[in-house]
């Protein structure tokens, strides 16, 4: 953790850019980097469930569809909770995005947003820890009861008496879970008498019915009926009205839920049709994140299996149709910065230096993607051996508001540079401070041992 995140405080819109840098991110595939975005704008707005826990969570889950690992026995001690209940929060949050079907570090995140009083984030995490209960073989009676006392604390019984029925299937004869039954279903009928007093009780019934639907979509495994479900809905839909943009993306991502190249190549078809009906080059642009998608799901599928030599050449393919892509997106939009951020991305993966620095100095002037921008600007001067404008880069990208797993990046390539610049105890510093970040960062270990013999002793 960085200073600056130690004195970030939650406030309310200050978690955009992260959220909105991880939603990008996340559409690559960088599901660990995704993470630590998600997780910085929670620990700025820990309120925000849409933008922040749900993204979040499907991320992790993606990750671990993919083979992801668990956090080790040093990471859970360092993300241990905290006095502070923000810091526990976002301790948890890491611990859980690494393990999703962890039920403790469900726990711990609602333990968390108890504290911070965060009452739609309470349910949130009571309705994914409720559906692993109905889904485990052998429910827990503790964590049923934790689960029943969470909703009942923001008064949503008809929930917290779904809870406590689990329960008691497994203790018919608790009295204690009776007694609460019993409080419970006084409750809820007092509630649903609310409903009679407004004039609106057939909506209450529907608003049950949508939180079943929310309980499957937040769910650990999501069917392919389920799925599939949602696919036919959408396309009757778009088929209504396939000249309503927002029909047309509905559908397309309902087919892209599904990792299937037939759905995928689906979506294609509706998206080629859209951008020859409508000319909107928006349609243009999805058609080609789909392709990236599969490209980037073949170079996976090759490297797992070990085949090496066809990974890198599939890597060098795929690099040479991005570049053309986004030189296209670049002409079509040219003052977007995004774009030019990836543009300058893969001009500086395909060596072309020149032409990277000047996306990279447009694209630095977005919030979004400044330090980001930054990195590898720095990275390009570097190749150039322009060290000194690369030390510089990395000095003012520094001085930003930087998450800890960039931070790392940046102070690790600010060292390279300075030690091949001869300045070793300015580079032994940088060394020094991931190295307390991340004793495993690289081959930081190797560099500080390499650069104290330069030094001489005492240093």
């Amino acid at each position: 953790m960085t200073e600056t995140n130690t004195q970030a405080s939650p406030t309310p819109g200050k978690g955009k850019a992260f959220f909105d840098r991880a939603d990008q991110v996340g559409e690559t595939g960088n599901w660990d980097f995704a993470t630590e975005l998600y997780i910085e704008g929670i620990r700025r707005e820990p309120g925000n469930l849409e933008r922040g826990y749900k993204p979040l969570r499907d991320v992790s889950l993606k990750r671990k569809a993919k083979g992801g690992k668990g956090a080790g026995m040093f990471e859970q001690l360092k993300r241990r909770p905290s006095k502070d209940p923000t810091e526990s929060l976002v301790n948890a949050l890491h611990l859980l995005a690494k393990e999703p079907g962890s039920v403790a570090f469900m726990e711990q995140v609602l333990q968390a947003a108890v504290k911070l009083s965060l009452a739609e984030v309470v349910k949130w995490v009571c309705d994914v820890l409720l559906e692993t209960q109905r889904q485990a073989g052998k429910p827990n009676k503790r964590v049923l009861h934790v689960i029943t006392q969470a909703y009942h604390d923001i008064e949503e019984f008809t929930l917290a008496i779904q809870a406590c029925e689990m329960g008691l299937k497994i203790s018919p004869d608790d009295a204690r879970l009776q007694d609460t039954m019993r409080n419970l279903s006084a409750k809820e009928t007092i509630k649903k008498g609310k409903y009679g007093q407004e004039g609106d009780f057939t909506k209450g019934v529907k608003d049950l019915d949508r939180q079943q639907e929310l309980i499957q979509k937040d769910s650990l495994l999501q069917s392919n009926d389920f799925l599939v479900q949602q696919i036919n809905k959408s396309r009757g839909e778009y088929e209504a009205s396939p000249t309503v943009v927002g029909k047309v993306n509905a559908f397309v991502d309902a087919l892209l839920k599904i990792e299937d190249e037939g759905y995928e190549n689906e979506a294609v078809g509706v998206l080629e049709k859209a951008h020859k009906d409508m000319g909107a080059y928006q349609f243009k642009m999805r058609v080609g994140d789909v392709k990236i998608r599969q490209m980037t799901r073949r170079y996976r599928a090759l490297v797992e299996r070990g085949e090496k030599q066809a990974a890198a050449q599939h890597r060098l393919e795929q690099l040479k149709f991005e570049l053309e892509e986004f030189t296209d997106r670049a002409a079509n939009y040219p003052t977007d910065l995004s774009i030019k951020f990836e543009l300058g991305r893969r001009q500086y993966l395909a060596g072309k230096l020149d032409d990277a620095i000047s996306s990279l100095q447009q694209a630095q002037r977005d919030p979004r993607r400044h330090v980001h921008a930054l990195s590898i600007l720095g990275q390009a001067f570097a190749k150039k051996g322009w060290l000194r404008e690369a030390t510089e880069t990395y000095e003012r990208a520094l001085q930003s508001e930087v998450p800890e797993e960039r931070a790392k990046e940046l102070r690790y390539f600010l060292g390279d540079v300075l030690e091949k610049m001869g300045e070793f105890t300015r580079a032994q510093e940088q060394f020094s401070r991931v190295a307390q970040l991340d004793y495993n960062y690289r081959d930081v270990r190797d560099r500080m041992d390499e650069i104290r013999k330069k030094i001489g002793p005492g240093g």
